[in-house]
């Protein structure tokens, strides 16, 4: 996961005769645009913080019904080739690359000639998806050989069985990306953020019921069945809600459909470290010692968790409007619009990755005790956790700085940033888990990506000559030092206590979380106050108008508009 100037340093982009001109209230457009995204992001963040912790429960589950072995990095190792073939697709950017192309529409009050594109995109994507499948399907053998080329024969066949099996999964995540996307742009949120939901819902019930039966299988048709029904079926019936109009249609030479190339066909040749960073980390895990590759799995969903919980609800969001505000050629509110969403998500991103870092391992304990993992996975998981936990602020800032891109239709960019740096950082991947084996990979990781995020930043605000730049670089320094002496605060009174506490426990980790998180927040605000960091005073003072409503049924003070 998520920035610009007067019009006349805007990029070049497609115009039309009926395109809506640019307000002349920009304080009124700017609250309505307020308004809505504060709106629609209540409803996403509820439920991506439901999918999320749902897909820490499918990963918990997995640790409780089978452990740490050779076959969960079988089971891990098999999503390799469904997602590659998922990226090649462009399948998990469709949503946001969709976007742009539906609302130019939209925006020129041409939403027929919108559909007539939606029903040639699905068409078009439908026949390709059947034939990438079957292929697929046939090849898989010799594809698990390049994929995962360390594991032993016995495994290897195990990844070819669950490869095989979740394979046609990936029909459902790419035709419902851009289901989903038609609801965004329609400003339907509620059913596409319950894809997620209901995928990781049917994972863990396939696996809880059935891992006992099945094993890892269990897991697996968890996977295809919960695709179908959340990521397929139910974008359907919203798509429809929302207005969907679908014809066989396969009008190739149309401009929206060739605007939709040119947008997809970048992602689908690029290799950014965001998608391939799980591949480069399971090719070189499948050398190592057995569990290596699970105990990064569980580490890295415990680090996204947090991560898309407080920062995908504000790309998810913010995309669609941006898309829009810059087909009206409103490029001033634009670039404040992306600067106060990516301040916003960096100023609840980084101090709790601080305070992951300083509290990975008894936050591991608190959350696998009860499982197959022993003292050698905690301490594995914790670490790497920690280090993963380094790029958190990274991984936030490019996924709405990739969808500043997207929204003025700039998609090559990105794409070819991030092949480069990809390339660039496969020495890294190299020399690290050469020396520091597992461990090596979450730490490359966390380079990587923050390498990733910085050449876009630069490149981005380059591009649009943006006025905020200077502004959002201060307050990322603000908030990365407040942070910073906050985790490091937190992890001395850990070391302090857990000569008392006996924190390898369910119990004891969570005294041990509470105290240290409770000293760490604390400074984060003292310091915030002391450094004036606008964002965290405003989520201070709003929570503080809630304390009041609430809990004492005070009506709070008149404040001035923000």
């Amino acid at each position: 996961m998520p920035e610009n100037a007067t019009t006349e340093t805007a990029p070049p982009r497609d115009t039309d005769a009926s395109t809506i001109a640019v307000d002349a209230t920009p304080s009124l457009q700017s609250a309505t645009s307020a308004g809505r995204l504060a709106g629609a992001a209540g409803i996403v963040t509820a439920s991506v913080i439901l999918s999320r912790f749902l897909g820490f429960l499918r990963e918990w589950t997995v640790a409780h019904q089978v452990g740490s072995n050779a076959t969960t990095d079988a089971y891990y190792a098999a999503f390799t080739l469904p997602d590659f073939l998922n990226y090649l697709l462009a399948g998990a950017s469709l949503s946001v690359i969709f976007i742009p192309v539906f609302t130019k529409y939209l925006a020129a009050d041409r939403e027929d000639e919108g559909w007539r594109v939606f029903s040639t995109v699905v068409t078009f994507m439908t026949m390709l998806l059947i034939v990438a499948v079957g292929a697929g399907e046939i090849f898989a053998p010799q594809l698990i050989n390049i994929t995962t080329p360390g594991f032993h024969p016995a495994e290897k066949a195990q990844v070819i069985f669950y490869t095989r099996l979740m394979l046609p999964a990936q029909i459902c995540f790419v035709l419902g990306s851009i289901l989903q996307s038609v609801q965004y742009a329609k400003h339907q949120f509620l059913v596409p953020s319950l894809a997620l939901v209901i995928y990781n819902s049917f994972i863990v019930i396939g696996g809880w019921t059935l891992a006992r039966h099945v094993g890892m299988t269990g897991f697996a048709m968890g996977v295809l069945a919960g695709a179908t029904l959340g990521f397929l079926l139910l974008q359907i019936y919203g798509a429809r809600r929302a207005g969907a109009r679908f014809r066989l249609r396969l009008n190739l030479g149309h401009p929206g459909f060739k605007l939709f190339l040119k947008l997809a066909v970048p992602i689908m040749l690029a290799l950014s470290l965001t998608f391939t960073d799980n591949w480069i980390i399971r090719w070189f895990g499948s050398y190592l010692q057995a569990a290596s590759i699970t105990w990064l799995q569980y580490a890295k969903i415990l680090m996204q968790v947090p991560l898309t919980s407080l920062g995908q609800a504000v790309g998810v969001v913010s995309f669609p409007i941006l898309s829009r505000l810059y087909a009206e050629g409103k490029l001033a509110e634009f670039d404040s619009t992306l600067s106060a969403a990516l301040k916003g998500m960096l100023a609840m991103v980084v101090p709790v990755s601080a305070l992951l870092i300083a509290q990975s391992e008894p936050f591991v304990y608190l959350v696998f005790s009860h499982t197959r993992l022993r003292g050698p996975d905690f301490h594995a998981t914790g670490l790497a956790l920690a280090l993963f936990a380094l790029g958190m602020f990274a991984w936030a800032a490019q996924y709405l700085l990739s969808r500043g891109f997207f929204a003025i239709h700039n998609s090559w960019t990105p794409a070819v940033v991030g092949t480069a740096v990809t390339v660039a950082s496969l020495p890294v991947y190299r020399y690290l888990v050469h020396h520091h084996g597992y461990w090596g990979l979450s730490l490359a990781s966390s380079i990587g990506i923050a390498a990733f995020m910085l050449v876009l930043f630069v490149i981005l605000n380059r591009v649009t000559k943006s006025t905020t730049v200077r502004s959002n670089i201060v307050f990322f320094f603000k908030i990365a030092f407040a942070s910073a002496v906050a985790g490091y605060a937190t992890y001395l009174v850990d070391q302090r206590l857990k000569i008392y506490i006996p924190w390898r426990s369910m119990t004891g980790a969570f005294v041990l979380l509470v105290i240290g998180n409770s000293v760490g927040l604390a400074i984060t605000l003292v310091l915030a106050k002391l450094l004036r960091i606008q964002e965290v005073n405003a989520h201070l003072t709003r929570i503080s108008r809630i304390v009041q409503r609430r809990l004492l049924g005070r009506r709070p003070a008149p404040q001035p508009a923000a």
